[in-house]
C-alpha cells in the first residue's frame, strides 16, 4: 500500500479539511492498525475544527468526513460504531445535499452506505430502515441527469440492488424486488458490461439475485443461467463468488424441483472446481465449498431410495458420499483452528448426514468417523464442545448401539455375522466411553461455593 503521510495538526483550513477527508476517502480499504488509527484521528480532527461551520464548503467537509468514518468503521467490522457516523451525517442532509448534482450523489452515497450498515448487521427488525435509505438513495438519483453519466448509472443500479435485496430478506414482496432487480439490469445493460469487469460483476449478481426472488421456478432457473452466461471465466474473486452462488443455486433447483441428480451434482462439482484452490485462503470460498460439497452428499444420497436414481454409479456413492463429508469436515476443522467458526451450522448439517451414511451402510466405520469429527486431539480443530454437534453425535450413536445390539442378539444369524456385530458394538461403546472422557477433559470447571457465613 502507497503510503499514507498525516495532515499537518494545523492546517484546519476548510480546503486543507476537505483535501484530507478525500484522501482516506479514496484509500483503499481495508486498513492497516496504524494507518487506521491515522485516519480515525485526523478525521475526528477535521469533524471537530468544522463543527457549526459557517460556510456550506465547510459543512459538506465536516460531513463527508463523518461518511467516511462510517465507511473506514463498517469496511473493517465495527457496525456498531459505523452507524453513529452515519446518523450525524444524514442530522442535517442539506450538508451534503447543495442541490448540485454532486450534492445529491454525495448525498445518496451516505444513505446507500447506512443502508448497506444497517443490512450487514442482520437485524431483521431494522429492515425497514436499511429500505427507507435505499429508497431516499434511489430518489436522489433519479433527480440527477444520466445522460453520458455512467458513474450515476452505477450508483442508481447499486441502490435498486440494495432494495431488491431487502425486500427479499423482508419476504412476501418478490413482486416488487423483481421490478426492482429489472430495473437495475436495464440501467447496467446500457452501460459497457462487456468491456468493463466490474459492471459485468454487478450485472451478473442482478441477474443471480433475481433469480432468488423469480415468479416461477422456470423464471428462477432462467435468471440463474444468465448469470452463469455472463460469467464463463471469471476473471476476480467478486465474479467467482457469483457464479459459484448461481451454480449453487441451479444445482438446488435441479435436484429439488427437477430431481435430476445428474445436473445437481454435475453444477456442485464445477463450484468445486473453482473454489477448492482457495478454500483454506479465506472464508468466502471455504463456505461455498462447503455448500458445493452439501449439494452433491444430498445428491448422491438419492441412491438410499431404491426407487431413485442418484447421479454416477450406484457401486460407487457411499465413498464418494462419505468422501465428500470427510473433505467438508477437514475443511472447516482447518478454520476453526484459525478462530473461524461460521462454517459450523453447514459443518454440523454435514456431519449428521454422514453419520446417517455410516449407520445405515457401514456401521463398522461408524465410529472412526464419529471420533474423526469430534475428538480434538486426533483431529485438530474438532468442534467437540459444540452443543450441536454433541447433540447429533449423542443421538446417532444412541440409534446404532441400539440397532447393532438388535442384530447380535438375533437367533438367525450365522456365528462369523454374529461376532462382527458384537465387534462393530465394542467399538461404538469405545467411542462412546471416548466421548465421555471428552466431555469431562473440556467440561468448563465449577464455580465454588462461597462459604456459609457464620452466625
Amino acid at each position: 500500500m502507497a503510503e499514507i503521510s498525516p495532515s499537518a495538526p494545523q492546517a484546519l483550513g476548510v480546503p486543507e479539511s476537505l483535501a484530507t477527508v478525500l484522501k482516506w476517502r479514496d484509500t483503499p480499504t481495508p486498513l492497516s492498525e496504524e494507518e487506521f488509527n491515522l485516519a480515525i484521528q485526523e478525521l475526528g480532527t477535521v469533524v471537530q475544527a468544522l463543527d457549526n461551520h459557517p460556510d456550506q464548503l465547510g459543512r459538506f467537509a465536516r460531513a463527508l468526513g463523518l461518511v467516511v468514518l462510517g465507511n473506514l468503521h463498517r469496511d473493517h467490522g465495527l457496525l456498531d460504531h459505523a452507524l453513529p457516523f452515519y446518523h450525524l451525517a444524514l442530522q442535517n442532509p442539506a450538508d451534503l445535499d447543495d442541490g448540485t448534482p454532486r450534492g445529491k450523489n454525495e448525498l445518496a452515497n451516505a444513505h446507500t452506505n447506512r443502508g448497506i450498515c444497517t443490512l450487514s448487521a442482520g437485524d431483521k427488525d431494522e429492515l425497514p430502515d436499511a429500505l427507507a435509505d435505499f429508497e431516499q438513495a434511489i430518489a436522489l438519483r433519479k433527480e440527477i441527469p444520466a445522460e453520458g453519466e455512467e458513474n450515476i448509472r452505477w450508483g442508481l443500479a447499486a441502490s435498486l440492488m440494495n432494495r431488491g435485496d431487502v425486500l427479499h430478506r423482508m419476504g412476501e414482496r418478490n413482486e416488487d424486488a423483481r421490478a426492482t432487480y429489472d430495473e437495475a439490469i436495464a440501467l447496467l445493460e446500457e452501460m459497457d458490461w462487456q468491456g468493463n469487469a466490474g459492471v459485468l460483476q454487478r450485472l451478473a449478481l442482478a441477474w443471480a439475485n433475481r433469480g432468488l426472488v423469480g415468479d416461477s421456478h422456470e423464471d428462477a432457473r432462467r435468471c440463474f443461467e444468465k448469470c452463469i452466461e455472463l460469467l464463463p471465466d471469471p476473471q476476480n474473486p467478486a465474479q467467482l463468488l457469483t457464479l459459484c452462488n448461481a451454480l449453487l443455486n441451479r444445482g438446488r433447483h435441479s435436484l429439488g424441483v427437477g430431481s435430476d441428480t445428474e445436473a445437481a451434482a454435475a453444477d456442485a462439482r464445477k463450484v468445486l472446481e473453482l473454489t477448492t484452490p482457495h478454500e483454506r485462503d479465506h472464508p468466502a470460498p471455504a463456505e461455498l465449498s462447503l455448500q458445493g460439497r452439501h449439494l452433491l452428499a444430498h445428491a448422491l444420497v438419492t441412491w438410499l431410495d431404491s426407487s431413485k436414481q442418484g447421479p454416477g454409479l450406484a457401486e460407487d456413492w457411499i465413498g464418494d458420499t462419505t468422501d465428500t463429508v470427510e473433505d467438508a469436515l477437514s475443511v472447516q476443522r482447518h478454520w476453526e483452528q484459525q478462530g473461524f467458526t461460521g462454517l459450523r451450522p453447514l459443518a454440523g448439517e454435514l456431519f449428521a448426514l454422514g453419520l446417517h451414511v455410516y449407520r445405515v451402510c457401514q456401521p463398522h466405520f461408524f465410529a472412526e468417523f464419529l471420533i474423526e469429527s469430534m475428538d480434538p486431539e486426533t483431529s485438530p480443530g474438532a468442534p467437540f464442545a459444540d452443543p450441536m454437534f454433541q447433540a447429533t453425535a449423542a443421538r446417532a450413536l444412541h440409534t446404532v448401539v441400539n440397532e447393532v445390539a438388535q442384530r447380535a442378539a438375533s437367533s438367525t444369524l450365522e456365528p462369523a455375522d454374529v461376532e462382527k456385530q458384537k465387534k462393530i458394538l465394542n467399538s461404538l461403546r469405545a467411542a462412546d466411553q471416548r466421548l465421555a472422557a471428552l466431555q469431562q477433559k473440556y467440561a468448563p470447571p465449577q464455580q465454588e461455593e462461597p462459604p456459609a457465613e457464620m452466625v
